[in-house]
């Protein structure tokens, strides 16, 4: 195999007196540990375990002492998308009273479903928190309960505490999921009216109603919004909705952007439709970009088009202190050779080395 530039600084991991590299049954022991910490690691790894090896233990972890431990349990749940799930996520939504980790637990509850996962939600269009509302918004469009239109519709007029228009940009959403045309255009147009574009949550919803609904009458409109608007989040957002309305030569412009949130939307988009600008821009950024977040997307699309580098690309990624990049590597490596050699990346370059000769 060919020699491969470091990917990412070698840190430490933390918990220096844990093993994080053992198998699901590992995981699984470490997530009854007395350090909410180590917990919270566990149930981030256990995310990539088999669902019916993990399930019933996830599920306790739901009701965790530590309220980082419960978000990350539910966040695995909702992974999963397992509906067995979604009575024990229909009890703890009642008694959770940390507004983010309701918000995860009500997305979870989204893609677990069931049959009456709208009723549930549907009372969270009321709750104090605006964080929470959004979240029951968000999650009525991934439940696609079509009983709840007016629900949604009433939420997106008439909250008087939407000042940042958080909750009309999350209902926008909503309908874009939905696949509502109607709503989604009448929705734009109210939200145009009334001036609310100032906010960039609303401009990202707009923009991506725009691709969502496929909304091709307003692509010179949004070509025009993308020139102006500074706002990284926006461009980002127009990345997807350009190419979704077949506008790929606009999107390519941006692999090249000065931000990298940008360039790695392109890079999303593009890849999403197999645009082969997409695998050439991934080489080189694997190797060259100063983002480390956006190398270890290359890295990871590389190792879906089995890419010669591919596998050293996600050792190195290993090696990263950042929980979020070492864990979704690992599981890549596992999921691809049905190997446990845990966080090693010794014992995985002499694995991939003698599978090489």
């Amino acid at each position: 195999m060919t020699t491969v530039l470091a990917l990412l600084l070698l840190v430490s991991p933390g918990f220096d007196e844990i093993d994080f590299s053992g198998g699901t049954e590992e995981r699984l022991r470490l997530l009854k540990h007395k350090n909410p910490g180590v917990r919270l690691r566990a149930a981030q790894l256990l995310e990539h375990a088999p669902p019916q090896r993990a399930l019933a233990a996830m599920l306790v972890a739901l009701g965790d002492v530590d309220a980082h431990v419960r978000g990350a349990a539910a966040r695995t749940l909702g992974s999963w998308g397992d509906e067995r799930a979604t009575p024990f996520l229909a009890r703890a939504i009642k008694i959770e009273e940390v507004p983010a980790i309701l918000r995860d637990m009500l997305l979870a509850l989204s893609r677990c479903g069931g049959r009456y996962a709208g009723r549930l939600v549907l009372p969270f269009l009321e709750h104090p928190s605006l964080k929470v509302r959004a979240a029951a918004a968000a999650a009525l469009g991934r439940l696609g309960d079509a009983g709840q239109r007016k629900a949604l519709w009433a939420a997106f007029r008439f909250d008087s505490d939407d000042h940042g228009s958080a909750l009309r940009a999350a209902v926008l959403g909503a309908f874009t999921q939905l696949g509502w045309d109607e709503d989604v255009r009448k929705a734009v147009g109210e939200l145009e009216a009334g001036d609310a574009l100032r906010a960039w949550r609303v401009r990202v919803a707009v923009v991506l109603a725009i691709g969502g609904v496929r909304w091709k009458e307003r692509a010179a409109w949004l070509k025009a919004l993308v020139e102006r608007d500074k706002d990284a989040r926006v461009l980002a957002a127009a990345a997807s909705a350009l190419v979704q309305i077949g506008e790929r030569d606009h999107v390519a412009r941006w692999l090249k952007h000065q931000n990298a949130l940008v360039r790695r939307a392109a890079l999303d988009a593009l890849s999403g439709v197999g645009d082969p600008r997409a695998a050439a821009a991934a080489a080189t950024f694997v190797r060259q970009d100063p983002d480390v977040a956006l190398r270890f997307r290359a890295a990871l699309i590389l190792h879906e088009t089995r890419h010669v580098d591919a596998d050293l690309y996600m050792v190195d990624a290993m090696r990263s202190d950042d929980a979020s990049i070492w864990i979704s590597a690992l599981a890549a490596l596992e999921r691809r050779y049905g190997k446990k050699y845990g966080r090693n990346p010794g014992r995985w370059t002499e694995f991939l080395k003698q599978k090489s000769e």
